[in-house]
């Protein structure tokens, strides 16, 4: 759109331009012509000619015409800048909706997945402490039977002295 409102003023400078020669090229032939000479910023000197109107309307009319043509292309691109501004808000709030929405879904996700995450870690240290109960109890139950195992190794020594013992009396009795 800038381009072509760009266009327009060029289009807009040159018609101004070609305005300015025709007027000094073409009428100062066949009018009277009253040169006036002002000076500009910076120096620069314009030439004010003026002319019979007579001669001037019929190019003073095309040229508002080709103005008001010039202006009204003007305004539409105007507008439609103004509505595809007003569709690309729309689409941009559009777009942040969209994404606020993906972004919203996928934390749900992450929440769904960190709950489940959570609820298997409960699970994972309730059977962790099962088996340290576990584990305790065949510990001590270990530590028992060597205890008994122990006591019986005890006691099997002291009945095989004792029998050592009686097998030595009875063989000296026996003598």
């Amino acid at each position: 759109m800038a381009t072509e409102i760009d266009s327009l003023r060029e289009q807009n400078q040159r018609l101004n331009e070609d305005f300015r020669w025709y007027q000094m090229g073409n009428f100062s032939k066949y009018s009277s012509v009253q040169k006036v000479i002002c000076k500009g910023e910076g120096g620069d000197r314009f030439e004010n000619l003026a002319f019979d109107q007579s001669f001037l309307a019929p190019l003073i009319t095309e040229y508002d015409k080709h103005l008001e043509e010039l202006n009204g292309q003007l305004k539409y691109y105007q507008k439609q800048v103004g509505e595809m501004k007003l569709q690309l808000e729309n689409v941009i709030k559009e777009n942040e909706r969209s994404e606020l929405s993906r972004q919203k879904l996928h934390t749900q996700e992450l929440l769904s997945q960190l709950e489940i995450a959570n609820e298997k870690v409960v699970e994972n240290e309730k059977l962790i402490l099962e088996h340290q109960e576990k584990a305790n109890r065949l510990q001590r139950r270990l530590t028992q039977a060597e205890e008994r195992a122990a006591s019986a190794s005890q006691q099997l020594s002291v009945i095989t002295v004792q029998r050592r013992k009686a097998a030595s009396l009875m063989n000296l009795e026996n003598i």
